[in-house]
């Protein structure tokens, strides 16, 4: 088996799209742009979490990030539960800067780019016809 076969074939177990080339930039810029802002503002907030020493917190954005740039079917719900307990930690600490920037990274995936770079989850993408899981 060729190891380019064999690669597409774990990217399909996995349940990632095809990865990102400069063919995906031309067609739709919009939606690069998007995926390059979010996935980056959570590499930056990674590195600053690291930097404070806050390693849970670092390794979580960094795995959400490489989620969202593999565009993984489940990445935007990653996104979303990490984000709400960023929002949600940062309240009960006082430190208002961080439910600002959650609050601004999710509407940012509310445009309709960000909705072509991660669809969300449906029942039925999910579910077989019987409503028992698909096996991966």
């Amino acid at each position: 088996m060729p190891p380019r076969a064999h690669w597409q074939g774990s990217r399909q177990r996995l349940g990632l799209r095809r990865g990102r080339t400069l063919e995906d930039v031309a067609p739709n810029p919009a939606r690069s742009v998007v995926v390059w802002a979010v996935a980056g503002s959570l590499l930056a907030y990674a590195a600053i979490a690291a930097r404070e020493r806050r390693w849970g917190s670092a390794l979580a954005a960094a795995l959400v990030a490489a989620l969202l740039w593999c565009s993984h079917r489940r990445a935007r719900f990653a996104a979303y539960v990490f984000l709400t307990a960023l929002a949600i930690r940062g309240a009960l600490a006082g430190v208002w800067a961080l439910p600002v920037y959650a609050a601004i990274v999710l509407a940012a995936m509310q445009t309709p780019a960000a909705r072509r770079a991660w669809p969300r989850l449906v029942r039925g993408r999910l579910l077989g016809g019987d409503g028992r899981m698909r096996p991966s």
